[in-house]
């Protein structure tokens, strides 16, 4: 890898979470000195640099893992070490970007809800919707796949679109918070009449 591809990687992948790094030290690692948060950081990028960035899936938790070993490396190598230290060490937790258990459940309820009202849709209108938000279709593509115009298509969709809204509105409402006016499929539909 090139000097000036290292430098955009770090650029774009670890030096947007400088901050956070150095925010994280300064609540769990009492003890640093701004200098020694400098010192840290300096060796964290001199061992990024001679790192494999194509075998690094998150440059953010790799940044804080990174320089969670060094406080340790550190600690290991002191020969005094104040008990603080290694409970602040032990103490450090690197933040995750994974969703919490809970997270998870929620998004797979999420998506349960979704299927359920996408397999509610008419036959024509669930193909088209499905062929564009999950196949990545064009309108063009969509059109010869399922034999119609592409006006045919435009219409299927904004249906589907519609009454995917106003069902994931009525489930809103359904779980207790207030509905605004004329935004249930009902009064959509009656406010044609």
């Amino acid at each position: 890898m090139s000097e000036s591809t290292r430098h955009q990687w770090i650029a774009v992948h670890i030096l947007p979470y400088e901050g956070d790094v150095r925010a994280w030290l300064r609540r769990h690692v009492y003890r640093l000195t701004p200098a020694d948060v400098d010192d840290l950081l300096q060796d964290a990028y001199t061992r990024l640099w001679s790192a494999d960035f194509t075998r690094i899936g998150n440059g953010r938790s790799y940044l804080f893992a990174v320089v969670r070993n060094l406080l340790i490396e550190q600690a290991r190598r002191s020969r005094i070490v104040p008990m603080e230290r290694l409970g602040e060490i032990d103490a450090l937790r690197i933040p995750s970007e994974e969703p919490g258990p809970d997270r998870r459940v929620s998004a797979r309820q999420e998506l349960d809800r979704l299927e359920r009202i996408i397999a509610a849709l008419p036959e024509q209108c669930r193909r088209a919707f499905q062929l564009q938000k999950f196949q990545h279709l064009s309108l063009r593509e969509i059109a010869l796949e399922m034999n119609i115009t592409e006006k045919t298509v435009e219409k299927h969709l904004a249906l589907a679109l519609l009454r995917v809204l106003n069902a994931l509105k009525e489930d809103t409402d359904a779980m207790g918070r207030p509905s605004l006016p004329g935004t249930s499929a009902y009064e959509s539909d009656r406010s044609g009449d």
